[in-house]
């Protein structure tokens, strides 16, 4: 499902911002403008989906540190609002503060709203498939009925991390599967402790772990049964001296480099920092099953700028198959990528501590 307008409010920086997207999308900025924020915005549904609204706002210090903490134009409790509008569903989540005084779990958020309804109407009850109300909430069933969810709903949880018996839910199973399905990739650690750099148990993955962990297995899988064409091309763009490929040992995959010039190969724990995270960007974008929907923070943190060339090349190509999302510091990479295919470049800065469009 395309996402086509991401709406977000009341969330760190962000007080209001409506974003319509494209099928490539790479918003940029200064230090401290709220990119980030966004991307972490758009993740939080993600984890929703999965069940994870408490534990990823716990990530962030809970809700009271992601909440807005500007001032209101409003005099009511303050609230953070999630909606992504995608081709044929929209899907809107408010949560708010716990309530004072009742439970020493404080930092955990409080689901006040959420509504699931059909693309492009009105939200009347007529086109609501899912309608929510702090812990009571109707649904459609597979019948056409709306009905009232049978379980109590927990206060901190999305109805997405609680829906059991999907099957009899079809379009609220539907977009839960869809938000579940994107992809997202914030930094690889790559330090001298890192599984990156050390032989790793090898099975068929295509799909890079968010972490990077799996780059080995993933690298062959991507060689053997996805496009390979592409790798060797990016690659040889990149590092046009190079050669990688997989030494596997006992079942231990580790990614190795030959280089001209010098007579032995080199294992993964020689691989400079910037060498690994662009081989980690690599793998994760040109994976054989692609996700509806990817997003990359960053990308380009450690990358030599003469590496910028090949990671356009390779968000473009990634774009024919998903929607693809990038924070950067650099409005060059935007530049670059749209040398190959079209850009929606949304431009950030930062007034009165407030991310607004420039």
């Amino acid at each position: 499902m395309t996402i086509r307008t991401l709406t977000l409010q009341g969330f760190r920086s962000i007080r209001n911002i409506d974003l319509p997207l494209s099928q490539l999308n790479v918003i940029s900025g200064p230090n401290g403008c709220g990119k980030s924020n966004l991307y972490k915005a758009v993740r939080l549904l993600h984890e929703a989906a999965n069940g994870r609204l408490s534990a990823a706002l716990a990530e962030e210090g809970g809700i009271q540190k992601a909440m807005w903490a500007g001032e209101t134009r409003r005099q009511d409790a303050k609230r953070m609002m999630l909606a992504v509008e995608m081709a044929d569903f929209a899907y809107q989540l408010e949560i708010g503060f716990p309530e004072p005084l009742i439970s020493l779990f404080n930092l955990d958020p409080l689901v006040k709203k959420e509504g699931l309804w059909l693309a492009g109407q009105q939200r009347r009850r007529a086109s609501m498939l899912m309608e929510r109300a702090n812990q009571t909430a109707f649904l459609h069933n597979v019948e056409g009925e709306r009905i009232a969810y049978p379980a109590t709903l927990h206060p901190e949880e999305s109805m997405f991390g609680q829906l059991a018996e999907p099957h009899r839910y079809p379009e609220v199973s539907q977009v839960r599967e869809a938000l579940r399905g994107w992809r997202f990739y914030h930094e690889f650690s790559v330090g001298s402790g890192s599984p990156l750099r050390a032989p790793q148990v090898g099975i068929r993955s295509p799909v890079l772990a968010h972490d990077g962990a799996n780059l080995a297995a993933a690298f062959e899988t991507l060689r053997e049964r996805g496009h390979t064409e592409m790798l060797f091309s990016v690659l040889e763009k990149a590092f046009p001296d190079s050669q990688f490929y997989v030494d596997a040992q006992g079942g231990r995959f580790q990614l190795m480099m030959q280089r001209t010039g010098i007579r032995r190969p080199l294992e993964s724990a020689e691989f400079s920092d910037g060498t690994l995270r662009f081989l980690c960007l690599v793998v994760a974008l040109l994976s054989p099953r692609p996700p509806r929907f990817m997003a990359l923070n960053e990308p380009e943190n450690s990358l030599h700028p003469d590496l910028l060339p090949a990671l356009a090349m390779l968000i473009a190509e990634a774009s024919r198959y998903s929607q693809i999302w990038v924070t950067s510091h650099s409005p060059l990479l935007a530049e670059r990528i749209a040398a190959y295919c079209d850009v929606q470049h949304y431009q950030l800065t930062q007034q009165d501590g407030e991310t607004v469009l420039v």
